[in-house]
């Protein structure tokens, strides 16, 4: 699916959710004493549904309905994937893979 697709879904004032999800990745990820990075999508996926849910519901006028809380779940689903999809495309095009660059003998 196509980044633009996928951004047409997310209301644009939920966006810098994206950058507050990437900062607390990249805090969690650096945390000595957070040792289970398995964690931290599904970490970032409760915490964009909780921000999301509580956006759309007190600032969007939403209220806490159950089309609330819907609208609020599939916003912090799509957010949290947003963050994960971005977090990989850095390391993607940042980090030299082994792989990518094999040491020649």
């Amino acid at each position: 699916m196509d980044m633009e697709i996928l951004l047409q879904f997310v209301k644009p004032e939920l966006l810098i959710l994206v950058a507050f999800l990437w900062c607390l990745g990249l805090f969690l990820k650096k945390a000595p004493w957070f040792k289970s990075e398995w964690m931290i999508p599904f970490i970032l996926l409760l915490i964009g549904i909780i921000f999301a849910v509580i956006y759309s519901a007190i600032v969007l006028g939403e209220g806490f309905t159950i089309a609330g809380l819907i609208i609020g779940i599939i916003q912090g689903v799509i957010i949290a994937a947003l963050t994960v999809f971005f977090n990989e495309s850095v390391k993607q095009v940042l980090v030299k893979r082994q792989d990518d660059n094999p040491k020649r003998e």
